[in-house]
């Protein structure tokens, strides 16, 4: 089908990009730092380790410390998923009730730092992340000063769009083109991991299209007759038949937000216009979800707005740029970025 330029084709909100610059020109120039939800008791069955890496995936990460614990896969745990291309600090979790582990240390080289160690009474789970806070360095800038001062304040106060980028859908968005093709075929996807993360490509496909369109009409931060919100902070939505101007004064303190589908069987939640618009969209897109009605995916939503918490610009010199900012979990710092510049990837 050809959804290679998916990302780089979603409308802007805010005008598009002011300027060019380069990311990740170094590891360090690309930091992400993740908070829990919660603090570790301090004892437990289950050993919290906060890890610095350089370089390597989460994944990477998993395997090393089950090599290193003489145990399954299956016996440690993360709550998100981290790029490779930088320096991130995230929380990890071994099962190892009874036992006093090894010596985590010795897992220490220039990719891997151990910062902090200590026990818990459950094991990690996807997505308790209170947070994660970004610090990137764009360099090779070609921008003018004031007018990104001046975006930077239309992102603090009115946030970005929500949308899923390149990370969620591989290299040239070839995952969604690669479960187009096994839905077109009726072919059933066998292999756990690959299942996941494609059905997740299709959702989050059809999630950025009904917010492109949101965002075409300029209307992705506001309230619409029929829309769903969601509290902010939380996964948790409710559906608003009135657009009242207490709705309007909470999605201007960013308490709420509205939301778009992440498609599959049950409620949508949604009625009148935000129906109308959504159900175009899967009537246009019917082979994703006829495919995921098939694997029996259920109905959730997300937010269709961001606001990025303490964000901030800082010059380090006349072409290079340090953006610092915090995002919820399962928020893009590239769709901040986007709105700010046009960017180049040292690693595209």
């Amino acid at each position: 089908m050809g959804f290679e330029t998916h990302v780089d084709d979603l409308p802007y909100a805010h005008g598009g990009p002011i300027g060019t610059g380069l990311l990740r020109e170094q590891n360090e120039y690309f930091k992400v730092n993740e908070s829990l939800t919660f603090e570790p008791s301090g004892d437990g069955e289950h050993v919290f380790l906060y890890i610095q890496k350089t370089a390597l995936n989460t994944e990477d990460i998993v395997k090393r410390l089950a090599i290193h614990a003489e145990l399954p896969r299956r016996s440690v745990s993360y709550a998100g998923m981290k790029d490779r291309h930088g320096v991130t600090k995230q929380w990890f979790s071994v099962h190892l009730p009874g036992k006093e582990g090894p010596d985590w240390y010795l897992l220490e080289d220039e990719s891997l730092k151990i910062e902090h160690v200590t026990r818990h009474l459950k094991k990690l789970k996807r997505g308790t992340i209170k947070f994660n806070q970004f610090n990137i360095v764009v360099s090779q800038l070609n921008a003018d000063k004031e007018q990104l001062a001046d975006r930077s304040e239309q992102i603090k106060t009115f946030g970005v769009p929500n949308y899923f980028m390149d990370q969620r859908f591989g290299y040239l968005c070839q995952n969604i083109d690669r479960v187009y093709n096994l839905f077109s075929k009726g072919e059933a996807i066998k292999n756990k991991k690959m299942k996941s993360l494609l059905l997740s490509s299709a959702r989050s496909f059809l999630f950025n299209k009904v917010l492109a369109e949101r965002a075409a009409d300029k209307n992705w931060d506001l309230a619409v007759e029929g829309d769903a919100f969601m509290l902010n902070g939380t996964r948790q939505f409710f559906k608003e038949d009135n657009i009242s101007n207490e709705i309007n004064k909470r999605l201007s303190e960013h308490d709420i937000h509205p939301t778009g589908p992440l498609f599959g069987q049950g409620e949508g939640a949604v009625a009148s216009a935000v129906y109308e618009l959504e159900n175009n969209v899967f009537k246009e897109n019917s082979i994703f979800c006829d495919g995921l009605i098939k694997e029996r995916v259920d109905f959730s939503r997300r937010s269709l707005r961001v606001v990025p918490d303490d964000f901030k610009l800082d010059w380090l010199a006349s072409d290079k740029l340090q953006l610092s900012f915090k995002l919820r979990s399962g928020s893009y710092a590239t769709a901040v970025v986007r709105e700010l510049l046009t960017i180049k990837n040292r690693f595209n």
